[in-house]
């Protein structure tokens, strides 16, 4: 048998990196010998590019090829430039319009139904001392099958007991608050026949919202409370009153289901939306403040309610398709494109599932696209034919929003490292376009034409303090201001009620932070690595509630497959296309696509198929990018297998749409139609 034995561990960093740039090095390889000995190229073709950069003009015949080359180089920068005012193809027309509307009607309709009840309990109580409490009665003995408690942050134990007369009481359960029972109905059973139920505390530190007590063979409406009869002796340091736990009786939930509590990590996210709001110290700390506090503006509008606290992440996935839209419509330059684009990120799973649920991955997605949309504008501008200010605002605005995706989540920080690359892609190509400039203007035997001598005095005039000036400018957009931004984020945690925190303790927080991400040592029946998010190997299973005999409701985390496999194929052919067209935009695809998903291959900590979601958008522009060069092509047939492919994925979504959304379907219609494979653990 095989026996596999490594002297280097099989995913080390290095070993990986390295054999990824020895694949990349076998793939040109391949290419070049492709081209010298199949295709028949000729050697001097395949160098001449190279030397054409550096040779010097010596007579009239490649004077006039220079001149041509620059007037071309002239049409490129004017044409291909987003921000030039005189390309009308680049201004949102009345069909752009009419298509991106009905669109964002189509998918707003969809994702806010079932989105989450618009009430919870809110009242609470808070005990300072163990033995505070009261004791209800429901008029006459009951037989009781069940109790419902619903509770905000904070740990602790509580106990209910059970009388016929109100003086002596039996059959005690202490309950304990947990973590993972924050913000969401928990269910007791009982099986007891008593007139009153005494609910006390025994170790402070829990915030209760509600009870209710629920009949033997009850139709889901809790017990009417007859009398309500407090303790005495409160504490002043106890937080509400007892009687808070019988004051939203229309709110109690029978069954625990996500559309009247939390689920999977909105039981730390929404729950750090709320003690940021209330200024309460924080219970997870593993991430940044500022996506919990963009949750906390849903629960302060809306109410500590589970609409409330998804709210904020579903208007953000709402607004990533027009931003999705606009974005191919600047790299693309045609409504069609752009609508299929924003079409494809509509209808992937995982774009849906991940803005209806309030954890913090949406907001740091939106701000890397943000940035690296702004950051492409200004790939695609010079400063040789734009003022300056046009270009640093440009840049100015891709730096504020890493600054403010940052403050959500780090993975920003891995899109920083892709925005850095393409700026300086952009300052090789400006010093390129300079040195061309300096020769043809130090060449004695040039006569070119004046414009082209203007053209390059300005290029030479301004390239050093330009380049300068974006430098420095650069030090402001991408440190100083996301580095206030990030403390500013911090706010909350020097709100805190009771306790001091300082800017020396927000540079702890960040220590701390890494330490966790660094050091985390845990299993997960649902993790996975990079290597099996683009094949969707192994979903995350985030919900899965009560349901009717033979029926199931669920969701799960998985992205589209016919986006997701398919764009596996679209990000290989269009690199390929991009590399024989030399085509820019491919390149900047290229490099936004390895920051976001390679530092992945580094981390050796638990990691989720979600991860890949910030990949998902220029993952789907590889895809449209090869449509668009078949479709220009004039192949037959085409443009059908275009709007079929659309409908695969509009009816895959709908097929899916059960265990994306929680609604309730019959069990076999999930054994038949969407386990397809068995690591695929979704209901």
């Amino acid at each position: 048998s095989f026996i596999e034995q490594y002297w280097i561990p099989r995913f080390d960093p290095v070993l990986l990196l390295t054999s990824f740039a020895n694949l990349i090095l076998l793939m040109y390889i391949i290419k070049v010998g492709w081209d010298m000995f199949i295709t028949k190229v000729p050697q001097l073709q395949l160098i001449e590019p190279i030397n054409a950069l550096s040779r010097k003009l010596e007579d009239p015949k490649s004077l006039l090829i220079e001149e041509q080359a620059y007037q071309m180089e002239k049409i490129e920068q004017q044409q291909m430039n987003p921000d030039q005012p005189a390309n009308e193809q680049e201004k949102l027309g009345r069909k752009d319009y009419g298509l991106l509307i009905g669109l964002i009607v189509v998918y707003t309709i969809v994702a806010l139904i079932n989105l989450g009840s618009f009430k919870a309990p809110e009242s609470l109580w808070k005990p300072a001392n163990g033995g505070e409490g009261l004791y209800v009665d429901f008029g006459e003995s009951k037989q009781l099958q069940r109790m419902s408690s619903f509770g905000g942050p904070g740990n602790g134990k509580y106990k209910i007991e059970f009388s016929d007369d109100a003086s002596t009481w039996s059959g005690q359960q202490s309950i304990e608050r947990e973590v993972g029972n924050v913000f969401k109905w928990v269910s007791t059973d009982l099986s007891v026949t008593a007139r009153y139920v005494r609910v006390s505390a025994e170790t402070p530190g829990f915030r209760l919202n509600e009870l209710a007590f629920y009949e033997m063979n009850n139709s889901g409406t809790p017990l009417p409370i007859s009398t309500i009869v407090p303790d005495e002796n409160i504490s002043e340091l106890t937080e509400g009153k007892a009687e808070n736990l019988f004051d939203e009786q229309r709110e109690a939930a029978y069954t625990p289901t996500y559309l009247n509590g939390t689920y999977f990590d909105e039981i730390y996210h929404a729950r750090t939306a709320y003690e940021q709001l209330h200024g309460i110290e924080a219970y997870e700390s593993t991430h940044p403040p500022l996506g919990k506090i963009i949750i906390g503006w849903g629960t302060a509008i809306f109410g500590m309610n589970p609409f409330g606290w998804r709210i904020a992440g579903t208007l953000f996935g709402i607004a990533m398709i027009p931003l999705m839209y606009i974005f191919a419509r600047r790299l693309f330059r045609k409504p069609e494109y752009a609508f299929i684009s924003a079409f494809l990120l509509s209808f992937d799973f995982m774009h849906f599932v991940q803005t209806r649920i309030a954890t913090i991955d949406v907001y740091g997605v939106f701000f890397i696209m943000l940035m690296f949309y702004y950051m492409y504008r200004y790939y695609r501008t010079s400063f040789y034919y734009h003022s300056l200010n046009r270009t640093l605002i440009l840049l100015g605005l891709s730096g504020l929003f890493f600054g403010i995706g940052v403050a959500s989540k780090w993975i920003s920080l891995y899109a920083g490292a892709g925005l850095a690359v393409i700026f300086f892609i952009s300052l090789f190509e400006r010093y390129s376009q300079y040195r061309k400039a300096k020769n043809r203007h130090f060449n004695k035997n040039s006569k070119l034409s004046k414009e082209i001598q203007s053209h390059d005095a300005h290029i030479m005039a301004v390239f050093p303090k330009y380049t300068l000036a974006t430098l420095a400018s650069c030090l402001l957009f991408f440190i100083l201001i996301p580095a206030v931004i990030y403390t500013m984020s911090y706010i909350p945690y020097l709100n805190v009620k009771g306790v001091k925190h300082d800017l020396k303790d927000i540079v702890v927080y960040q220590k701390n932070m890494y330490d966790y991400h660094k050091n985390l040592v845990a299993t997960h029946p649902f993790s996975s690595n990079w290597a099996e998010w683009p094949i969707i190997a192994r979903p995350v299973w985030y919900y899965g509630g009560a349901a009717p005999e033979g029926k199931i409701s669920s969701i799960a985390a998985m992205g589209n497959p016919a986006i997701w496999w398919v764009g596996i194929a679209g990000i290989l052919g269009a690199l390929y296309l991009g590399y024989r067209k030399r085509d820019r935009n491919i390149l900047f695809l290229f490099v936004a696509m390895c920051s976001l998903y390679v530092p992945w291959m580094l981390v050796t900590r638990l990691t989720f198929i979600y991860h890949f979601f910030a990949m998902v958008p220029f993952m789907i522009f590889c895809i449209v990018y090869v449509m668009k060069h078949f479709k220009e092509q004039a192949l037959p047939y085409v443009k059908s297998l275009i709007y079929s492919y659309m409908a695969l994925v509009f009816l895959l979504f709908v097929m899916f749409y059960p265990i994306l959304s929680g609604a309730v379907v019959y069990r076999r219609y999930g054994d038949v139609f969407l386990r397809w494979f068995s690591s695929w653990v979704i209901f």
